[in-house]
């Protein structure tokens, strides 16, 4: 009866390890900067919306994980990223795939290479999705 419930115990921690998600200041650090929304694609309607660089400005702040966006596009498009406003940011890293959550919500898939930062709403620890939008901003 001890020995059942000793390897009940050890199965349990081992299935919690191997489920962990971490938060990341690696990946706090690979946002860090000043970003500038450039292309919104994809969503239920299909869109495909650029944007001029320094319209709508992302500026992601490592040291105390907040964002703040200016956000002064006036077009008509669907969707333009976020309002105006700062909200509270983290990276977690699931696997190899990092995670944006803003005010603690999870917004998608993150991939940072170089100077170009791409935001996937369709890729989220709970598994891929279909109509969510590709953000990509530049520095």
């Amino acid at each position: 009866m001890k020995i059942c419930g000793l390897m009940f115990f050890w199965v349990l921690i081992l299935a919690f390890n191997g489920c962990s998600t971490d938060l990341t200041h690696e990946g706090n650090d690979k946002v860090n900067g000043t970003w500038s929304l450039i292309n919104v694609s994809g969503g239920f309607a299909g869109v495909d919306d650029d944007f001029e660089k320094g319209k709508i400005v992302w500026k992601f702040n490592a040291a105390d994980g907040s964002l703040t966006v200016t956000n002064n596009d006036a077009s008509s498009a669907i969707y333009n990223g976020l309002p105006s406003g700062t909200y509270t940011y983290s990276i977690i890293k699931e696997k190899d795939q990092y995670y944006l959550l803003l005010n603690d919500k999870e917004i998608g898939g993150v991939d940072v290479a170089k100077s170009q930062l791409i935001i996937d709403q369709n890729i989220t620890t709970s598994g891929s999705g279909a109509d969510g939008f590709v953000l990509v901003l530049i520095k």
